[in-house]
């Protein structure tokens, strides 16, 4: 199976947005395929242990709370932009377990090794 990278910027700011990145790679996860999920910008605000994502629905789609937990038990990588996450003030402890911060090295590479990057920006 492929290794895919999905990258998301999108997050409270457009519910559809949010959710278009969230879905796709979900739904390459119960294909079998390796999946990891990049959050930058706002997106990375639905990284947080107290956000209410459940709130934010986009119909069809789930919620962005039920799509993040399905992924994450689908075994999907996650990663937060150290940058974007540092202006919010946010830190390891404040993210959802399992979340792994990142800068933009760690990201090229992981890119530069998916056979595809799906860009959501």
């Amino acid at each position: 199976m492929a290794k895919l990278v999905f990258i998301s910027t999108f997050g409270a700011d457009d519910v559809e947005r949010a959710s278009l990145p969230l879905a796709l790679a979900t739904a390459a996860l119960a294909s079998g395929h390796e999946v990891h999920l990049y959050f930058q910008g706002p997106a990375v605000e639905l990284l947080e242990k107290n956000h209410d994502r459940d709130a934010l629905q986009h119909e069809p789609f789930p919620s962005l709370g039920e799509l993040i937990e399905i992924f994450r038990e689908a075994e999907g990588h996650l990663y937060g932009c150290a940058p974007c996450l540092q202006s919010r003030g946010l830190k390891q402890e404040d993210l959802l377990d399992g979340v792994r911060i990142v800068g933009g090295a760690a990201m090229v590479e992981q890119c530069l090794n998916a056979d595809k990057v799906f860009t959501y920006a």
